[in-house]
């Protein structure tokens, strides 16, 4: 009876030290929790501390930031100012500008839209004008003709008499014998081409008497120049003859502009006689310029001058000495 009070004592507190000891199992257990979270924490502050000082200086750009903002804001702020005074200026001189903008008719906007659509225009004015493309070759053929008719004269008839120059001895009657008969003939010639011309193909000619006479210089002149030849060389001056016709037939700028010859077929434009007889021709014919007209002629009676001089002196040479061949001249001159 005394012993099952004790007994059970003993197991009320075996069951209490058995809580107890599973209570201090737990603390263990918490205890252990709350060291791996102290070395958890521990292990994560050197991250912290990192992350923390990125915040601090985040912090410090972010204030940065705002400050470059106000300042931009003020800034913006001025300049919102100031396009509100150029846009009120604008306004302002627009309104002006419409009130001087010219009240145009409508020919004067039709004209105005025609310089801004066409701003350059070309226009052309000939001072002289062939009436057909036969005339505007006249001139050029007028030339030729003179030059082939005197060239042929000669082929046919001997300039000079060899006999008479051994026997008279008298130089001027001779030369001008020799040169007169073909200039005769010559002028012939080209009064009948100016017949055909005017008359015959039925071309206009604005200065008919000045163009005849013109023709008629031009003859006398390719008749002087031929004697010339002739007497200096015979049959070569008669080959050299028709070597500067050729020539001329190139540069005497009858068929095409002369200012694109060559250099060298343009220097012979510049010194032969047709150029210059096709341009007086050409202004006679056209009704052009008259003092080109002198000047053309100018410059054939130079080459008449010239040209009859020479074949004077070369037959005064001949009237100083006596040779049997001259006496008995060859037949082939």
């Amino acid at each position: 009876g005394i012993v099952a009070p004790a007994n059970d004592d003993l197991h009320q507190a075996n069951d209490e030290v058995q809580a107890a000891a599973g209570a201090v199992a737990q603390l263990a257990d918490g205890a252990r929790q709350v060291a791996d979270g102290t070395q958890q924490l521990n292990d994560s502050m050197p991250a912290l501390t990192d992350g923390v000082s990125s915040a601090a200086t985040g912090g410090q750009s972010l204030a940065d930031g705002v400050g470059q903002l106000a300042d931009g804001s003020a800034e913006l702020a001025s300049g919102l100012g100031e396009l509100q005074d150029g846009s009120a200026e604008l306004s302002s001189s627009l309104a002006d500008a419409v009130t001087e903008i010219p009240d145009q008719s409508e020919d004067e906007r039709e004209t105005a839209a025609k310089m801004m659509s066409d701003p350059v225009s070309v226009t052309s004015d000939a001072e002289t004008e062939a009436s057909s493309y036969g005339a505007g070759m006249a001139p050029f053929f007028i030339s030729l003709a003179a030059w082939i008719g005197i060239y042929a004269l000669f082929l046919i008839v001997k300039p000079y008499s060899q006999r008479a120059v051994t026997a008279l001895r008298k130089p001027l009657p001779i030369t001008l014998g020799a040169w007169a008969t073909p200039a005769v003939l010559g002028v012939i010639q080209m009064v009948a081409v100016f017949l055909i011309v005017a008359y015959g193909l039925g071309y206009s000619v604005a200065h008919p008497v000045g163009m005849l006479g013109i023709m008629a210089m031009t003859s006398v002149t390719f008749a002087a120049i031929i004697l010339t030849l002739n007497v200096l060389l015979g049959s070569v001056g008669q080959f050299l003859g028709l070597v500067l016709m050729v020539l001329q037939l190139v540069s005497a700028g009858g068929t095409f502009p002369y200012q694109t010859l060559p250099a060298p077929l343009r220097a012979l434009h510049e010194a032969l006689p047709m150029s210059y007889s096709v341009d007086a021709i050409r202004q006679l014919m056209y009704g052009g310029d008259m003092s080109r007209v002198w000047h053309d002629a100018a410059f054939l009676g130079c080459w008449l001058v010239i040209a009859f001089g020479i074949a004077f002196i070369a037959i005064t040479r001949m009237t100083r000495t006596r040779t049997m061949r001259d006496l008995r001249p060859s037949l082939l001159g």
